[in-house]
């Protein structure tokens, strides 16, 4: 391949990368900004009792969704890919190759 694709493949590669970590964020954040609705909900209720009583009296903590796991292994993936088509694409090449 030309260096010329490469780099291109490798910005394309980096820009998914970015797209993905925000994808990331932005799931991780709904998810802790649900939880936190629903804590909410339960200590106003005028049934936080029995809600209480359900959920161990414990509050929930946000976890990690699915989807936040998924985007973070495909964020390395095509970081590691889009930074390795980068280097070799600006590698300077023998004259006569």
């Amino acid at each position: 391949m030309s260096p010329g694709v490469l780099k291109g493949m490798g910005i394309a590669g980096l820009v998914v990368c970015a797209i993905l970590l925000f994808v990331a964020w932005e799931r991780y954040q709904d998810n802790a900004n649900k939880v936190a609705a629903a804590n909410r909900m339960m200590q106003s209720s005028p049934l936080s009792g029995m809600m209480g009583e359900l959920t161990g009296g414990a509050k929930m903590e946000p976890g990690m969704p699915t989807a936040t796991k998924y985007a973070l292994v495909f964020a390395i993936i095509s970081g590691i890919g889009g930074a390795g088509g980068l280097i070799v694409g600006m590698r300077k090449r023998p004259q006569g190759a």
